[in-house]
């Protein structure tokens, strides 16, 4: 059996720690819409985070791997991730609170909530991004994990707009 490693950001064992593919990233960027040469915020991305890797490529300023999110204050443009799902209450209200256009993938479920619907009187609706399919996620060998137990959304927020949801195929 595999020795469990940590999640650097949670402490959790790794079940927090998922990579994205590709065509979900291009949409997540696509709805982030970053001007040209802004820095981007991916604080909970490694070096072999596809965010990083392609933001990188387009010549954006990324601020990336950081361990203390929750807890201190960085200056950035925008801020997308996949963030880890145990902590993505407290990942919603610091983005909020931050005040800067993100996108977050988070599980369907994220959605409702007493706290969560506070957060968006108070704050905002999010722009929400409903694709057809269950998003593919990747373990840190990049072993593609087989049937998602959980259908994700992509979630716009602070996009200073009426809120809408977004269909795939739309």
């Amino acid at each position: 059996m595999a020795e469990a490693k940590l999640n650097n950001i949670t402490g959790n064992v790794y079940a927090d720690e998922w990579y994205t593919d590709q065509s979900t990233v291009d949409k997540c960027l696509e709805l982030l819409n970053p001007i040209d040469g802004s820095t981007v915020m991916c604080p909970f991305d490694s070096q072999d985070s596809l965010f990083v890797k392609t933001l990188l490529d387009k010549n954006y300023k990324v601020i990336y791997n950081i361990t203390d999110y929750l807890t201190n204050d960085y200056e950035y443009d925008y801020l997308v991730t996949n963030p880890p799902f145990s902590i993505k209450d407290a990942v919603i209200e610091k983005v909020f609170r931050a005040g800067k256009r993100s996108v977050l993938i988070l599980p369907l479920d994220s959605l409702g909530g007493v706290k969560r619907h506070s957060l968006y009187q108070q704050y905002g609706y999010p722009h929400i991004y409903i694709p057809t399919r269950r998003i593919s996620y990747y373990d840190q060998s990049w072993k593609k994990k087989e049937g998602s137990n959980f259908h994700s959304v992509v979630v716009t927020f602070n996009h200073q707009e009426e809120p809408k949801v977004l269909w795939e195929n739309q």
